[in-house]
């Protein structure tokens, strides 16, 4: 049978052999890992039970096809394609675990305690999410190896696939646990998460997001065969809250009574799950963008006592960042307009920092302003009209989204008014910037002509390569 042999806190050796009492008597070596750092590798001993159990219980046909398994992976030199070649004997002996152990998974559902504002999973969806974990733990003895695991880019393809199972609803289920508890638990401890949105720049909402991911990451593969998942889940997010909560005071007291889980109310729309996705992605791009600040010259201590100082909305981020990111991301423009104001200049930066230098040629006064930021509050209304008519015409197209050219005229007028009518500092040398207003004029009427006629096309997929890289 398969056994694996724990050499030191993060290595085994996987061999074919007997266990005999205490002594294991070895016939061949499978492979030898070394275990990366991670939430999911805290817990390899519930994958380690796993196959041996698989080994034990079905027996010779389960250890042949695992001895091939790794050694082709090994012998490819980690190819991924041999680990999609593998996927359907994985979710098959996965499969034949379970068939094995003849659970009856109507017995982790009480009907008793269901009512119109449960989250209520039925005996399909648990099985689901343990057929789910069970393909995982075939796959992560691969991708929790320093040396075996995959790029993120192709682990992510294969991640996909063998939780294909868990469809929209079970997904959308899990989010509402998370999010109903974390809401709970911000009614309880109010001044505790307002304190962590100050001092931090986290919001209730980030931290929703990163605990669903979490789950899905790190706690789903470590779900066991025969105990309810579901409940195994709501303990990690109770656990996962009171983490967030200790981490910010040392001494800080968290409530030793668990908030109920066996009943959790719904709060959220199918609509907020996206609006929870479109958050996550900005939120990532904001803590990438943190580690620009270096690359551009930037102190990040001074940055974050400029940004106390100033609070006001950036007119760059506004009318050039959020339209840009907008179209890489696939995130609508109105999302942008939601998020803090430094975020939205941390993201100024950090599309200075990826814009190709063909891009900062063509539009020079407008890439150099993204590393400004405005002093005064924005004006709403300016009747300010564009000096560079006969640029504007020629540069103009088909204008596609807008009835006539008349708008965009007033559009361009209003926002070039905007940053006309206010005054601008250097984030690096902290000195007043006095305004191009030509350039800057002349480069937003080409830049909008050209984005409103769709000729940014290979600019957003150059980004898109480029923010794929950082996250």
């Amino acid at each position: 049978m398969i056994i694996f042999i724990k050499n030191d806190k993060r290595k085994y050796d996987v061999v074919h052999g007997t266990r005999i009492d205490k002594e294991v008597k070895i016939d061949s070596l499978i492979c030898s890992l070394d275990l990366c750092f991670s939430p999911a590798t805290n817990k390899f001993n519930q994958i380690v039970d796993f196959v041996e159990d698989c080994s034990l219980i079905i027996g010779p046909e389960f250890d042949t096809w695992f001895d091939t398994y790794i050694k082709e992976y090994i012998a490819s030199k980690y190819d991924v394609a041999i680990i999609k070649k593998h996927i359907p004997n994985i979710k098959f002996f996965a499969d034949k675990y379970i068939d094995s152990k003849n659970i009856r998974f109507d017995d982790y559902i009480d009907l008793k305690k269901v009512s119109n504002n449960s989250i209520f999973f039925d005996s399909e969806e648990i099985k689901k999410l343990i057929q789910v974990s069970n393909y995982l733990k075939l796959y992560f003895i691969i991708s929790q190896d320093n040396i075996m695991k995959l790029p993120t880019k192709f682990h992510k393809e294969i991640y996909n696939i063998l939780i294909e199972k868990i469809n929209s609803d079970i997904l959308f289920k899990l989010f509402k646990i998370v999010s109903s508890k974390t809401y709970r638990y911000t009614i309880t401890d109010n001044y505790m998460w307002e304190y962590i949105r100050l001092i931090y720049c986290k919001t209730t909402d980030m931290h929703i997001h990163a605990i669903f991911n979490f789950l899905l990451n790190n706690i789903l593969v470590s779900c066991k065969t025969d105990q309810n998942p579901i409940s195994y889940m709501i303990s990690v997010v109770d656990e996962a809250i009171k983490w967030i909560l200790q981490s910010v005071y040392e001494d800080v007291i968290i409530y030793t009574d668990t908030i109920n889980t066996e009943d959790t109310n719904i709060l959220q729309s199918k609509d907020n799950l996206l609006n929870y996705a479109y958050n996550d992605s900005i939120g990532r791009l904001v803590i990438i963008a943190c580690k620009c600040l270096e690359s551009e010259g930037l102190n990040e201590v001074q940055f974050n006592e400029t940004l106390k100082q100033s609070k006001e909305n950036s007119l760059f981020s506004m009318y050039v960042t959020y339209p840009i990111l907008s179209k890489v991301l696939k995130i609508p423009y109105k999302q942008f307009l939601t998020i803090p104001s430094e975020h939205g200049y941390l993201l100024n930066i950090f599309l200075y920092h990826i814009l190709p230098i063909e891009f900062k040629k063509e539009y020079p006064a407008l890439s150099d302003f993204l590393l400004n930021y405005n002093k005064n509050k924005i004006i709403t209304k300016t009747t300010y009209l564009m000096k560079k008519v006969n640029l504007y015409f020629a540069t103009a197209k088909s204008f596609k989204g807008f009835k006539n050219i008349v708008f965009p005229f007033d559009l361009y007028s209003s926002v070039i008014g905007k940053i006309a009518r206010n005054e601008y500092v250097s984030f690096k040398t902290q000195q007043e910037i006095q305004i191009p207003l030509a350039r800057i004029e002349e480069d937003l009427i080409k830049f909008y002509n050209n984005f409103f006629n769709n000729n940014f096309t290979e600019l957003y997929k150059t980004l898109e390569v480029d923010i794929d890289k950082h996250l």
